[in-house]
């Protein structure tokens, strides 16, 4: 599927392609496949009732774009899943633009606003801050994990990406790296992102919290890696992929706030919490790489 994928999609980025595919497995385990089958008949009417009647307005929007990339691949055509496609892309649009909350924002929209990621950081900094007494040799995989766990909310806690931070490398190589800056810090350069044909790189100098962060892990994460990206797994220390990162950010948000939060929403509640200031939000704009229109959609009452 990701070699079809690529081949009608030639203008996709890598990013965009990983997410096509990652839908694409999703709708199909809902279909009954544990991968994507070989012929395009998964994808049928009786499926686009199911998930027309089970799934919240967004997922059921995903999925569908998901269903019509998917046919693309198999160089197939449905009229009944474009028309779905479509309505459920305006319905969407519709309910965003009046900036009410959808029924899950409701549900896991935190007290605090944004700054409930500060505090979640803060609550697992306390966790880890005694693995930083550790010779970086001697912690484990496990450990290192959770040291990264801390990093990553930290980091969205001040930068609200998408998922772009597990394809991060930490060195100035490939299309996303970070790199110390001369006068101290990092910046960081995200050159494969979903909206670069539009909005071009993205350029972060990063706040000083996650500047001071990656100074102490950094030394730990190329003492027990090789790979050469931010983000490690649990058992091996490979690559963290980019899906298992944003269910990292699920899980730990539902397992310490008992709030469902992913990236998608800590990008609406950082949009909400600046939206009043003008300057805030001019710079926020190049951090989640929208246009103004774009932006004001994020914004949820």
């Amino acid at each position: 599927m990701k070699a079809r994928l690529k081949k009608v999609c030639k203008e996709c980025t890598d990013s965009s392609l990983m997410t096509y595919y990652y839908n694409i497995k999703a709708l199909a385990k809902l279909a009954g496949h544990d991968e994507p089958p070989a012929n395009h008949r998964w994808i049928n009417s009786l499926l686009l009732k199911k998930i027309r009647k089970s799934l919240p307005l967004m997922k059921f929007k995903n999925m569908t774009i998901a269903g019509m990339k998917a046919l693309a691949a198999y160089d197939k055509k449905d009229e009944e899943w474009s028309k779905a496609m479509t309505e459920a892309t305006l319905r969407y649009n519709k309910q965003r633009d009046t900036q009410k909350r959808t029924k899950r924002e409701s549900d896991n929209w935190p007290k605090e606003g944004y700054k409930v990621m500060q505090k979640l950081a803060t609550t697992l900094h306390k966790d880890v801050q005694h693995l930083f007494n550790k010779a970086p040799a001697k912690i484990t995989m496990s450990e290192l994990w959770k040291m990264m766990r801390w990093f990553v909310i930290l980091f969205y806690s001040e930068h609200a990406l998408r998922g772009d931070l597990a394809d991060v490398r930490i060195k100035r190589q490939g299309q996303n790296y970070i790199e110390k800056k001369k006068g101290g810090g990092y910046h960081m350069h995200i050159g494969n992102h979903k909206t670069v044909k539009a909005r071009g790189p993205i350029e972060l100098d990063l706040a000083p919290a996650v500047n001071k962060a990656l100074d102490k892990y950094l030394v730990y994460l190329r003492a027990k890696t090789k790979h050469g990206f931010l983000l490690s797994t649990k058992r091996h220390g490979n690559k963290l992929a980019r899906k298992d990162m944003m269910q990292l950010i699920r899980n730990t948000t539902k397992d310490r706030l008992g709030l469902n939060i992913g990236i998608q929403m800590i990008r609406v509640l950082k949009t909400t919490d600046h939206f009043k200031s003008i300057d805030e939000s001019a710079k926020l704009r190049t951090e989640l790489a929208h246009g103004p229109e774009m932006q004001w959609k994020y914004v949820s009452r």
